[in-house]
């Protein structure tokens, strides 16, 4: 692939133009096809404001459970458990996957639990889901951290207060 004049569009021997940039440290890429170069330079501005503008969101949103449970799973990468482990979240996705992960505990946590015992499934299963859960309440908590090194998960004074009245 032969290089443009903009840094991350390249066009093959048949005039198919490509993205593949990376930018403050995520991965642009896109096939554009037969399309010109001011319009592939288009896309790419379109991109990258984009990304800009994700990435000042996430910069200043509190993170999600989905969010840790991202980072959990690719740390399972080379476990064999990964499979499971990618189940169980699937699992978890659909009922607090939305949800800031402080406000992920037993109550928000009620739902699937019933829904599970609903389905039949056996308190086994329904515990090794609510351990996945744990864990990565835990490494939130403990071990992931923002960028002024404080914790995803931070336990307040109130909320402190509210755990133990």
């Amino acid at each position: 692939m032969a290089a443009t004049r903009t840094s991350g569009i390249t066009v093959d021997t048949g005039g198919l133009r490509t993205i593949n940039k990376e930018h403050r440290g995520e991965r642009i890429f896109a096939r554009l096809g037969l399309v010109g170069q001011e319009q592939a330079e288009r896309r790419l501005a379109k991109e990258l404001e984009r990304l800009d503008w994700e990435l000042e969101r996430r910069a200043h949103a509190r993170p999600l459970f989905s969010d840790c449970a991202k980072r959990f799973l690719l740390e399972a990468k080379y476990k064999r458990s990964q499979a499971d482990i990618a189940w169980h979240l699937g699992m978890l996705s659909r009922y607090v996957g939305d949800l800031e992960i402080r406000k992920v505990h037993d109550e928000t946590l009620r739902p699937l639990i019933e829904a599970r015992l609903a389905d039949g499934v056996s308190a086994t299963t329904i515990n090794r889901t609510l351990e996945v859960a744990r864990t990565i309440l835990h490494r939130a908590a403990r071990a992931y951290r923002d960028r002024d090194g404080f914790p995803w998960l931070r336990v307040t004074s109130s909320s402190a207060s509210d755990q133990l009245g």
